[in-house]
């Protein structure tokens, strides 16, 4: 009766476990966004504007946009930024906003930073006038 009771409390913590490992909230990536939403719209227009990189057969309605390939538009948009007008960028910043944690995952949001300076490169000869010579201590 101990192995019967011992074997349930474990089997009860094995799924209790993976039941709190499941977050309802997180967004799915590859789920589509819905076409009536804001998003989709700046989207889609954003896209007629030339501004994401993105051609309009992303919005044909046999097509289910996803969330990665929104985000990935909204980091070309972000590049883009300068050649659009006053309220596309409104809505390239409202995407961004929205978007943030998502932009961290691609490669092209990094790029929209401001550039600091590298600083000084490191020299491993420092202190030799020549490479034959020894550094002193």
């Amino acid at each position: 009766m101990k192995r019967m009771g011992l074997l349930l409390v474990a089997l009860a913590l094995c799924a209790g476990s993976t039941v709190m490992a499941y977050n309802p909230y997180a967004p799915n990536p590859f789920a589509a966004i819905e076409r009536h939403s804001w998003e989709y719209t700046y989207a889609r227009d954003l896209t007629k504007a030339g501004l994401t990189g993105a051609d309009m057969s992303k919005f044909s309605p046999a097509y289910e946009l996803s969330r990665v390939e929104l985000r990935d538009m909204i980091a070309t948009a972000l590049q883009n930024r300068a050649r659009a007008t006053t309220v596309q960028q409104k809505e390239i910043d409202k995407l961004a906003e929205e978007y943030a944690d998502d932009l961290t995952y691609t490669d092209k949001a990094n790029t929209v930073t401001k550039e600091e300076p590298a600083g000084i490169p490191f020299d491993w000869r420092q202190g030799t006038n020549d490479s034959n010579t020894k550094v002193s201590d």
